[in-house]
């Protein structure tokens, strides 16, 4: 069996190597943040705004941003494990940089740990499903309005509870309400829905991630003239009423709903949107008449 190997401030472990200690203040306090990346062939594709996102996270938990820390170190790191791990087609890569031991509630230090993973995914590019998914609301614990709520933090309850709601349910994803009692995203993904030609997002201040692929739909969208309301307070029962309806990430790209309880969608916009992320994302490989 091949060897995975993970990247600790500079070296290499194997992935099933001990090599933090139970004093890691990610595994007792999630004091941390990370990045879930898309990588092909060796190189991570939209690094300038993960590594954006990384920064502003780690100054909103007062960690001390390393001075070495940049989109060049970043794609430089990256591109050297997954050749350690010889993954030359498409990768799911996570970035976490977590406060380093000390203190308990209250850190004694603001210096920064890094790790990166990486994990083949099956499939090159990001390709639209053929079928769509099957979603629901979870509405058991809501999601707070505050600074943290755009950022993907090592404290992740939340995703957790609503993942055990989804297995419960059959289903392939939930929604989350936020503290205001409306629709925030979803486990791992940012929501969009159509009505009509007109494309909506909840805003980031309704406590969605700012996701990646989220700015990349918004840009893309508009450069095919449908008009994006991103600022958008979305109560659940709105959905019931859409036209369409889809999730977005980094890792898959963008994935189109077909059911929300009794009501269907179309896939039309999405499909439209799905094409063009691929080609600006995946500009040497994509090719016409790929299915994404």
């Amino acid at each position: 069996m091949t060897k995975n190997y993970v990247w600790l401030n500079g070296q290499f472990f194997a992935d099933d190597q001990a090599i933090f200690s139970v004093h890691n203040r990610a595994f007792q306090y999630g004091d941390g943040i990370f990045e879930t990346i898309h990588a092909f062939g060796t190189t991570a594709r939209h690094l300038e705004i993960h590594c954006k996102r990384m920064v502003k996270g780690m100054k909103l938990l007062n960690l001390e941003v390393p001075s070495f820390f940049s989109v060049a170190f970043l794609e430089n790191e990256i591109s050297r494990l997954l050749n350690k791990n010889r993954i030359f087609g498409s990768a799911r890569v996570r970035v976490t940089a977590f406060r380093t031991d000390g203190g308990f509630f209250t850190p004694t230090t603001s210096k920064v740990s890094l790790v990166i993973e990486s994990k083949p995914l099956q499939n090159n590019f990001y390709e639209f499903n053929k079928k769509g998914l099957i979603v629901d609301f979870f509405t058991q614990l809501r999601k707070p309005i505050n600074d943290l709520s755009s950022l993907k933090t090592c404290s992740s309850l939340l995703y957790v509870m609503a993942g055990l709601h989804k297995a419960k349910l059959g289903v392939d994803d939930c929604l989350l309400i936020n503290d205001q009692n409306r629709v925030a995203e979803a486990i791992s993904s940012n929501l969009f829905f159509a009505v009509g030609e007109n494309l909506y997002t909840p805003a980031l201040d309704e406590g969605c991630v700012e996701g990646v692929m989220r700015h990349l739909v918004i840009a893309q969208a508009e450069k095919l003239k449908i008009k994006v309301f991103d600022k958008a307070m979305v109560e659940p029962s709105e959905l019931l009423l859409a036209d369409e309806l889809f999730l977005t990430n980094a890792v898959k790209g963008i994935q189109w709903v077909v059911g929300l309880k009794d009501r269907r969608y179309f896939s039309s916009i999405s499909r439209a949107i799905s094409r063009e992320v691929n080609r600006i994302t995946f500009p040497d490989q994509f090719k016409d008449g790929f299915s994404g």
